[in-house]
């Protein structure tokens, strides 16, 4: 795979530098004068100028080494050498290249992304997107079932799980869980260490989740009731007090609206697990079926076994919870990314750092 990155690199070059004037050279290992060991070694000219280069070749399956990678290489930019260290893969992600951009440490992707700065050399090219999300998916991090493993490593204090425990947790069989968490450790979202799981970047997660999902996946229907705002028809919910039984989450801005309010919304988003749940609201808030200028949505979710985990009891309702809340705001048209990075801003943030 590294073999087939860098020749890549080679024959993609002008098209990744489309300035005219550039060169490339590069030879197989090679250290720093202070004998940092690279993949490759070489040299990087442009516009008359140029340097040597120092290469990491990161293919996917790699990803988790990125972390331990930046350090050595930071380490390395802070000191007088004779190699500038660079980094190459297929494709880094917004969160990635800051991450690389902030320890001072270069990248190319072979998806157009370049980040070089050395003396009066400065090249800058982002917001180019994955030409190779194949070979992202694997076995599905982001899947209804495979997702409680996530929730868990997001939702509880980060600390090391033992793949038995965190079966239990989930609720999953033990076997799955080892096998995905070699999937979360090749793509950099968690690290395996004395057969323990740990998550390393939830930031990035997040990232590439809200990238997989969205809430077009939820299959909506629209209703009317006889309410003159959103706030009147959850003092309604309020009253009508389901059962403990019955599986039901405020979503997307009125489920926002009770932990971290922010932006005014005019439809109340109501997850329910069934067709039961349904006819319960139905009934209860005397609800009618209208194709347009509906204010309560019915949301049958796509994540049908974990979208009630961790929900949340809020001034007599329940809430989805703040993760399920971020993922479906995130794509939300309307004021929706407003209102996730508010409540990522208020809660999430903090939470990932306990």
């Amino acid at each position: 795979m590294e073999q087939k990155i860098v020749a890549e690199l080679k024959e993609r070059l002008h098209e990744l530098f489309p300035f005219g004037g550039v060169e490339l050279s590069l030879v197989a290992g090679g250290k720093s004068s202070n004998s940092v060991q690279f993949d490759l070694s070489g040299h990087f000219r442009i516009a008359g100028s140029g340097f040597d280069i120092g290469v990491e070749v990161i293919p996917p399956h790699k990803a988790s080494l990125i972390p331990e990678i930046i350090q050595r290489l930071k380490a390395h930019a802070g000191k007088r050498s004779s190699r500038v260290p660079v980094i190459v893969g297929e494709y880094f992600s917004p969160q990635r290249q800051k991450q690389f951009r902030d320890a001072g440490v270069n990248y190319i992707d072979l998806s157009g992304n370049v980040f070089l700065h050395h003396g009066s050399i400065y090249v800058e090219r982002v917001g180019f997107a994955n030409r190779y999300p194949e070979m992202r998916r694997g076995r599905g991090p982001f899947s209804d079932k495979a997702s409680l493993i996530l929730r868990v490593l997001l939702s509880e204090k980060r600390r090391p799980w033992g793949v038995r425990e965190m079966a239990d947790r989930a609720g999953l069989d033990p076997g799955f869980v080892s096998r995905m968490a070699r999937e979360l450790e090749s793509r950099g979202y968690a690290v395996r260490e004395n057969s323990k799981i740990e998550r390393l970047n939830p930031e990035l997660i997040l990232e590439d989740w809200v990238r997989d999902y969205s809430y077009r996946k939820n299959r909506p229907e629209s209703w009317f009731c006889l309410a003159d705002s959103p706030e009147a028809i959850l003092e309604r919910l309020r009253r009508l007090k389901p059962p403990e039984s019955l599986e039901y989450a405020l979503g997307l801005h009125a489920g926002a609206s009770l932990v971290a309010p922010h932006a005014v919304y005019n439809e109340v988003h109501l997850i329910v697990s069934g067709e039961k749940e349904a006819d319960f609201f139905i009934a209860g808030l005397q609800l009618r079926r209208v194709s347009q200028g509906g204010n309560v949505v019915l949301l049958f979710p796509f994540y049908k076994r974990s979208v009630f985990r961790d929900v949340q009891s809020r001034d007599g309702l329940r809430v989805a919870s703040d993760l399920q809340l971020y993922l479906d705001l995130y794509n939300y048209p309307l004021r929706g990314r407003e209102q996730a990075e508010h409540l990522y801003d208020k809660r999430l943030r903090k939470a990932f750092k306990g």
